[in-house]
């Protein structure tokens, strides 16, 4: 009965949903030939790429009509005007998009690009400006296209290539790229300009952009960045491959940056007055610092202020000229007992948090976390290196300061000369050794010429002898000073003679001429 209840009310289930009329979910209508649409106050338009509609350019005049818009792309929108997107109240510089104070912005890649495609550098080459009191929220909704929509082709002489936020202005990223950007200064990517700027990351990739000086990623002149998704990878500056901060805040608390390139900080570096905060399950892992005066290949702290960490970071894997350098501490001087200003503090470390750990600069030893009362959570980066725990505070020493073995002259030239000591001496030994086993070798070599000279002349028994006795001539100038060893000798060949003597007569006529 139980299982008969069960299929009546299954069958009765299935008439009732076959009787509901059925709803098809239809894709938005996008008519043919446009090129990016525009919601404001709930209006959308469209725009083709002609002069009646006017394209991407009327598109964005349109969307700064209002003070909120929605903007959707169905190609991809590239400069047309040599280095001008275009111009009116959406524009600024020499045709740079501009998202102006008092105004929000909402662009979704759909999958296709915005390109300003500069091959050489101009004065705000940036590709989107966002001025103090703006927000620009950056995504990609298409997925089957792997969400590859991007901003790039930006090239500028003095602020960011990808996107410059005034002080006071606001980016939100949640998807899409920034990427193929360029900066002759600062902020390949991404450039923070003044106080109250902000660069929310919960999305989307920052990768292959590039700066001459400082954030080849992400340059923090002073605002905020976070992090809490998406990835940082390579990009290359001279300093701080990833991001640079030399002022406001830094917070990873999610995502990657990885595989970026700088000579100081490969991946981050902190400068002057920047926080940073590392949390969460961040990674930052494979970036180099490379070039000459190299250091710190994941993060370089410099700063004045403490970094905050918690959760499970994971600093692993970074590496200067081949040798790990994952978070390395600069200090210029101090003693044993300095405690950096941009030590480490707890902030709910996890036990799987992983952090390497180094020194750089003219220290031996500090301390980088005092009372600390986080997990066992740190890794000496080499094997000349310690951790020691002093009263609740972590020490990092080294046992050997190559830094200041390089950087102190007088030091250098005492090791080089003990180096060239050590190498004479030895040579002077090679030397010496190689004299007396040669000396031995002609002391052993003696008798043995003097036992064939007596062998050769008891065997002389054919008509060989005068050339045996130029032979021994010449013997006996060699041998000069053995002439009184041999004396002996030479009473045994007389000996011999008078033996040879009464040989066959096949020998007489020799005989004469000896006895001549």
């Amino acid at each position: 009965m139980k299982l008969q209840r069960i299929l009546t009310a299954a069958l009765s289930g299935f008439l009732l949903l076959s009787s509901v009329p059925k709803m098809e979910i239809q894709a938005a209508f996008v008519p043919d030939g446009a090129v990016a649409s525009v919601t404001v106050n709930g209006v959308t338009s469209y725009y083709y790429d002609n002069p009646s509609s006017g394209g991407a350019e009327a598109m964005w005049n349109t969307a700064m009509s209002g003070t909120s818009a929605t903007i959707m792309l169905y190609a991809d929108w590239v400069s047309s005007y040599g280095t001008r997107f275009g111009s009116g109240d959406g524009f600024i510089y020499d045709g740079t998009i501009n998202v102006p104070s008092g105004h929000e912005v909402t662009i979704d890649l759909n999958g296709f690009s915005i390109n300003r495609n500069l091959e050489f550098a101009i004065d705000h080459g940036e590709v989107i400006h966002v001025a103090g009191g703006g927000t620009l929220n950056l995504t990609d909704t298409n997925l089957a296209a792997g969400s590859s929509g991007s901003l790039t082709g930006g090239n500028s002489t003095n602020g960011a290539g990808g996107i410059y936020i005034e002080a006071g202005g606001t980016v939100n990223m949640w998807g899409g790229n920034l990427t193929g950007n360029k900066s002759d200064l600062s902020g390949g990517g991404v450039l923070l300009a003044g106080e109250g700027s902000l660069f929310s990351m919960s999305g989307g990739k920052i990768y292959n952009n590039s700066a001459q000086q400082c954030g080849g990623g992400v340059a923090v002149s002073d605002g905020t960045f976070k992090l809490a998704n998406g990835e940082i990878t390579n990009n290359t500056g001279q300093d701080g491959g990833g991001i640079f901060a030399q002022a406001g805040e830094v917070s990873l608390s999610g995502g990657m940056v990885a595989q970026n390139t700088a000579v100081h900080g490969g991946g981050v570096l902190l400068t002057n007055t920047a926080a940073f905060t590392l949390k969460g399950k961040t990674a930052v892992q494979s970036n180099i610092a490379s070039g000459e005066n190299r250091v710190g290949g994941g993060i370089l702290a410099m700063s004045t202020v403490p970094i905050q960490i918690g959760g499970k970071p994971s600093v692993l894997n970074n590496s200067a000229d081949g040798v790990q350098s994952n978070l390395v501490f600069w200090q210029e001087n101090g003693n044993t007992n300095t405690v950096l200003p941009c030590c480490v503090q707890n902030v709910g470390t996890d036990v799987e948090a992983k952090i390497g750990v180094s020194l750089a600069g003219n220290l031996k030893s500090a301390i980088f976390a005092p009372d600390w009362s986080g997990s066992d959570c740190f890794i000496c980066d080499a094997m000349d290196y310690t951790l020691e725990n002093q009263n609740g505070s972590l020490v990092l020493k080294r046992s050997l300061n190559y830094n200041t073995l390089i950087g102190d002259k007088k030091m250098l030239l005492l090791i080089v000369t003990c180096v060239l000591i050590v190498l004479a001496v030895i040579a002077i030994l090679i030397l010496a050794f190689r004299k007396n086993n040669k000396q031995d070798k002609n002391t052993e070599q003696k008798p043995e010429k003097k036992k064939k000279k007596v062998v050769a002349v008891k065997a002389a028994k054919k008509p060989k002898k005068e050339d045996d006795d130029e032979e021994y001539e010449d013997d006996d100038e060699e041998y000069e000073d053995d002439d009184e060893e041999y004396e002996d000798d030479d009473e045994e060949y007389e000996d011999d003679d008078e033996e040879y003597e009464d040989d066959d007569e096949e020998y007489e006529d020799d005989d004469d001429e000896d006895d001549k």
